[in-house]
Formats: C-alpha cells, structure tokens, sequence
C-alpha cells in the first residue's frame, strides 16, 4: 500500500500557476474550495503510513468536518470540510494528501440488438423462436434463455458434479439489491450494508441483475453460476444522480466484506469523474493512485479474489477505469454469444504497461431477472463480471482455504487465450470445469532457468490437487533436444509432480521441455515448450587450472574439481583422475587412479620438478555414459636446486598457437649444468636461421647455472616470456606457417628440436 500513497502523491502535487497558494499536499482541483472558504466539500484526508487516524478524524471534526468514514486499506479519512479547514488539516501531522472523493461512472453499453430479437424489445424475448440465435433454436429446461452464456463458460458441467458454492462468501457492491425477486428470493444473505441511505428507484434494477447471474435458482428460466454461496449485499451508488461520494462508499464496503470473511468481491463499478469535472487521465491508471484501486489491491493482499468490470468505454485500447487497473485484481471484458470479444467493452493496457483485461465472459445480450418475476436480455462488462465471480466460487466451494491469488492464477490459465493474452480478451474466456480441475493452472516448476546446474535435471509442475473424489491427474511429459521436440531423449506419463532424467546428455547440450497434464475429469491442459536449457559440464577442474598455466612448490599437491549435481538412478558418479606430462598426453599418466567417489585428490608419491603437467578427471556416470575434463593449461612444480645436467625441452605447446587455450606463443625451457656461452636460435627446416632467442637486446651470451624458461620464483604461469616465440623473425614479421627447428648450443652441450608454427594468430 505505501507504493500506492507514493504514486498517489506523485500525482498532482503542485497546483497550476493560478492557484500558487495551495499547499503543495492538496490536490490542485479543490483550488477552488480551498480559495471560497463558505463551500463544502467531500475529500479523502490521505495520512501517512505510520499516521493515527482516530486523530486524524478528531482533528477533522475539531476543523468543523463531518468524518465518513475511515480507512485502513486506503490509510485515509473520508470527509466533509469546510473549505476554511482545508488549510489546517492540510498542515496537521500525518497528513500526507487531501483530495476530491469520486464519482460513480460507468458507461451503459448500448442495448443488444443481435438478429433473435426480430424488432422485439430485450424484455419481450423469452421464448425459443425470439432466441432461437442465443440457444441453438430449443429452450435449455435448466438454464433457459441464459444456456448460452453458461454453455460459453462450461459451468454446467461444474453443477453436473454436484458443486454449487455452497460455503463461499461472496460480496456483491452495486446499487442495491431487491431480493424478493422471485427468481433470487431464496437466497442466502449473511449481511446487507446501505451506504447511499435513500431508496433509488432505478439502481435495484442493476444490482438485482447482477445477482441473478449468481444467486439465481429457477431451473428453466435463470440458474446463476453458483446460487448455494453466501451473500454480502452492499449498495454503494445511487443512480438519479452522480453525487461524490460513491467512491468512498465503495472503499467503505470493500473493508466491511474483509471483516466478515469474504471469499470474493464482485463489483461491476468505476470511478472516474472527479468534482469541478476532473476526471483521472489515462497516466493515472497505473495501479497506484485510485483509493478504489488500493483499495482492490488490498482486500486481494489480504486473501480476497476481487473481481471487477473493465468498464464499457471499448473499443480503444486505454480505455478503463479504477479499480480495474489494479494489480491484484481480475478485471472482466465482455463477449458475445460467439464468443467474440463485444465492442463496447473497455480495454487496456494500463498505463504502467500491464495488460487488461484479465479475463472476458458474456456480456452482450445476457439474460437476468428482472422483478417481479421475469427476465431480460442486458449487455454490459456489468454482467460478465458476476459469472466470472461465480466460476471462481463454483471452484472455491472444493477447495476451502485457496488463497485469492492462487483462484486468480487459475482463472488465467483456465483462459481461451492464456498461451497469447493481449488487451481485448486478456487472458481469455475461463472454462470452469478446466479451473475446478486446475485450480491454481497447471504450471512449471523447474527447471526454468537457461542454465541447468544438474546433468539429470528434475523437471516439476504444479497442477494443483484434484478435486476431492476425483482421481490424480496424468501428465505426460516430454523431454527433447531440438526446438520441435522431434528428437526425444525423454517420454513418459506419471501421476507424480516430477520426473528427471535416468541418462545425462554431455555437456553444452540444449535441452526443451513440455507436459501434459489430463484430469480425470476430462480436461487438459498443457505447458507449452520450454528451452533452450542448457546441460552444465558434468566436471569442473578447479585448481591448477589455469589457461596461462601455473607453478607450484608442492610436489604433491592438492587436486580438486566440482561435479555438477545427479539424481540416483543415474547417479551417482565415480571418477578415474589422471597427471601426464604435457609433451607425451594422457596415453602415458604418472599418476592415475580409478573409481574415486570423492572430488578431491593428493597425489601418494611425489611429482617430478620442472616438467609441465596436465591433469584430467574423466566422471563415469552408470555402465555407459562418461565426459572428460582436462586441464586448460599446465603446471609444474619448481625446482630451486642446481639442474645436475645441460637439457633442453620441447616447446609447449607445439604446435601453436592454440586458439582454444588462447595461447599465441610457444615455451622453451632449458637447464644449464656449466656456465658460459649460450645460444638459442630458431632455423627454418632448410638451416635459414629466422630468430634468435639468445643472445639478444633482453637476454646475454653469458649465462649462470639455472633453470631457464620457468616463470620466476612463485609468479604465475609456465613461462618466462623472455624465452617465448611468437612466430616472428627478426624483423618483427610473421613467418609462414609450418615445421621449425630450435637449436640450444652451451658449454659441452648442443640439441636441436623441431617446433611447428600455425601462423599468425
């Protein structure tokens, strides 16, 4: 909620030019009030988070003010002031905004006019020839002239299983409600609320309708989606005329349903106009700022399914109101009897992006009770809101405790259009047999992220519990390695929520994913591909690693290496661990071990010093599958002692470059028994000398007893560059690519090796 009162701030806090006296806290629109101080006016007092508003109400009453109503969902006190006391209140503790209290709006859609009406006015079509185009030419002996709008959300074959909504509480916010309408007239009503305090001629009409749509009982002529649910009947608008004051009733009501319980708020209302002819822009409806609308999102928080009209201001997109931009809430669009979405209805998206509406249902040509004893065909977002309502207490009934968010998510995935939601249908029209068979939808789990960190993932859903007495769903799953699943590594259908891999893919492998899941009840439903994920290295070398390669002091140095995670079966996996000289390959190891369960390993008997090593750890995984890690770079272990004997070693790596290690030059390392004249030189395969190494500007003719080519002392890498080729001559310009001979010549000693170059690199 504070998000809210922060949007709520940011939105008209300073007033135009002409009325620079307005505090900065008062919403330039009662600039007028604010500079007659003789005029009353309605507003909502909006404190801070951490404000009292019992004392925000004295000092209301202490200014002269009348207090409405206070609000905890909103944070506010609704009120009449003087416009003398706008000045005062404004400047009090905790007062955070003062603005105008709203008016009821709602566009009335235009009267259905589809061919079954034959000139006849919507009152007069209650028989099969006049409705022959709504159901199909026979007049349905349970559901009557309002079959089609049932049939389109499939909730007669909810009630075919005995569900009604019985046990679920649902409030109804309109403009009053005539329950000795003989089609609603058994009714259960746990609470009537009147917030408007004066008869209206013409709102019961309205409210009464969208009763009906639930509530209703008169197999034949009208049975509402869930007519055994509970009622709270709230009216908070009088028609004759748009007083301000709708808004705050509205609020009021939302926060009497949450004290008493309530499952769902159904509301097919909209707040838009503002006193002095203010209305809220399109930028103000971004789920923020509308008391309605923090209101919505609050009894949502709190547990609540709230359902809402989108408003029948259709067909640009933009076109809604509050509460229906809010963000917890589903908001409802209408269709026709084609399933087609109407074009009155409003449509989205919100101003901060979001799309709306939620879902769509019937709502252009709906047949609903009119009093005393009859019906009629009316069209409005107004009737598809309440069957919407209803479906979700059909489910609700079955599943005691769901929480409103978990209702919503399945109402969406429920939806014709869930796999494709846009802003004229949202997420579709709702099956109600598909959501008392899912719930809470049928949706992945894991894995979802590109990135795998297991080789035998588990993949997991969540489809929901089935109803009660009804048998687990089946979910066929299928695992695949190309995008059309036409290479399948995986098939197999369960009753379990999870099932991994019995064979791990090599690594790097792309991975998809999708599942089927079939309730008992004759539905399905289905997650649509998911990938590419991405299989990890089964092993990961994590010392002595490096692609620069690395010197050590320790002969017998600590290997270690990570082993990505794998479920049993397949799992899990032994490793044979492997040391070899960098010139000869593992064909020839040093040390080699097999079958290790650990990820770590020291060497029993000491390495040689001064030779390059690779190390590698080939990861065995059941009685087939293996992948081997080896060691991007080399390492050695340094020896500080006098070398007992002139050598020369091959170069490494040869050949070179290696582009996959990112090498551009090839080591030479050789060790002095006596001092004295040295030479290394590079000749091409005819004698052509092509570089010399030493001497040269970096390096004398005269060299010490030691150890050359080694990084010095501990620092990193296998090479000191000094004693590098890069394949170039002597003039700096690369040589041709091919075969090489390198020549040391030092007291008593002269060898030669060949060294092959790939070219530039």
């Amino acid at each position: 909620m504070r998000a809210g009162l922060a949007a709520l701030l940011a939105l008209g806090l300073v007033a135009g030019a002409a009325h620079g006296q307005v505090p900065r806290n008062v919403s330039a629109r009662l600039a007028r009030a604010y500079a007659r101080p003789d005029t009353t006016v309605l507003v909502w007092i909006i404190g801070e988070r951490d404000a009292d508003l019992d004392s925000l109400a004295a000092r209301v009453r202490h200014a002269g003010g009348t207090v409405r109503h206070q609000s905890r969902f909103v944070w506010a006190v609704s009120a009449q002031v003087p416009g003398a006391a706008l000045s005062t209140l404004a400047q009090a503790p905790g007062v955070r905004r003062i603005q105008s209290v709203g008016a009821y709006f709602r566009k009335p859609a235009p009267p259905y006019s589809g061919p079954e009406y034959q000139g006849r006015g919507p009152a007069a079509c209650a028989a099969p020839p006049c409705i022959a185009g709504v159901v199909g030419g026979v007049l349905d002996t349970t559901y009557g002239p309002g079959a089609w709008a049932a049939q389109q959300l499939n909730f007669p074959a909810v009630q075919a299983l005995g569900d009604s909504g019985a046990g679920v509480r649902i409030a109804m916010l309109d403009a009053g409600f005539d329950t000795s309408q003989a089609w609603v007239s058994g009714v259960h009503v746990v609470a009537v609320r009147d917030y408007v305090g004066k008869p209206d001629p013409n709102g019961r009409a309205h409210g009464t309708a969208t009763l009906s749509l639930i509530a209703a009982h008169r197999p034949g002529q009208l049975v509402g989606a869930a007519p055994a649910a509970q009622f709270i009947l709230a009216t908070t608008e009088y028609t004759p005329t748009e007083t301000r004051v709708e808004e705050d009733n509205w609020v009021a009501a939302v926060e009497m349903a949450e004290s008493l319980s309530v499952n769902i708020i159904s509301s097919s209302l909209g707040y838009l106009s503002f006193d002095g002819g203010f209305s809220y822009t399109y930028q103000q409806l971004n789920g923020d700022l509308g008391v309605t609308t923090v209101a919505a999102d609050s009894a949502a928080a709190r547990g609540t399914l709230v359902v809402i009209a989108i408003g029948n201001n259709g067909p640009l997109a933009g076109t809604l109101s509050t509460p229906a931009d809010a963000k917890g809430i589903v908001a409802v669009g209408a269709t026709d009897p084609q399933g087609l979405i109407a074009g009155f209805s409003s449509r989205g998206p919100t101003a901060d992006g979001r799309i709306k509406p939620e879902v769509v249902a019937p709502g252009l040509g709906v047949w609903v009770a009119v009093a005393p004893a009859s019906g009629a065909f009316e069209s409005g977002t107004s009737f598809a809101t309440p069957l919407v309502a209803g479906i979700a207490a059909l489910v609700q009934g079955t599943r005691p405790g769901q929480p409103a968010s978990a209702l919503r998510r399945g109402l969406l995935d429920a939806a014709s259009f869930r796999d494709a939601p846009d802003d004229n249908h949202g997420w579709g029209i709702p099956d109600a047999l598909k959501l008392l068979a899912f719930p809470t939808g049928f949706e992945p789990v894991a894995p979802l992220d590109s990135n795998l960190s297991s080789i035998t993932p588990t993949f997991a859903w969540d489809a929901g519990a089935p109803p009660p007495g009804v048998a687990p769903d089946t979910v066929h799953l299928q695992v695949g390695i190309d995008t059309a699943l036409a290479t399948i590594i995986l098939d197999t259908t369960v009753t379990a929520s999870a099932v991994s891999l019995t064979r791990a893919p090599q690594a790097l492998t792309r991975l998809y994913w999708r599942a089927t899941a079939r309730s008992a009840l004759g539905v399905s439903e289905t997650i649509r591909r998911i990938g590419p994920l991405i299989v990890p290295p089964w092993v990961t070398l994590l010392t002595l690693n490096a692609p620069s390669g690395e010197s050590i002091r320790d002969s017998q140095p600590l290997f270690v290496w990570h082993a990505s995670l794998v479920t049993t079966p397949p799992g899990p996996e032994t490793f044979d661990f492997e040391v070899f000289p960098a010139s000869l390959g593992p064909a020839q190891p040093v040390v080699s071990v097999r079958g290790l369960t650990d990820t770590t390993y020291r060497p029993t008997t000491p390495l040689e010093k001064n030779l390059p090593y690779r190390w590698r750890v080939v990861a065995h995984l059941g009685a087939a599958d293996s992948a081997v890690a080896t060691s991007t770079g080399t390492f050695l272990v340094l020896d500080q002692m006098a070398p007992a004997t002139t050598v020369l070693f091959q170069n490494f790596p040869n050949p070179f470059p290696n582009r996959v290690l990112g090498v551009t030059t090839s080591c030479i390392w050789f060790d002095i028994a006596t001092p004295g004249n040295v030479r290394l030189e590079i000749f091409d395969i005819r004698g052509r000398l092509v570089r010399r190494i030493i001497p040269s500007a970096q390096l004398p003719g005269q060299l010490d007893v030691g150890r050359y080519g080694r990084p010095a002392g501990d620092a990193p890498g296998t090479c000191d560059s000094r004693f590098a080729w890069d394949g170039r001559d002597e003039t700096g310009a690369y040589v041709r690519p091919g075969v090489y001979l390198y020549r040391l010549t030092a007291p008593g000693f002269q060898d030669t090796k060949r060294i092959v170059f790939l070219g530039a690199p």
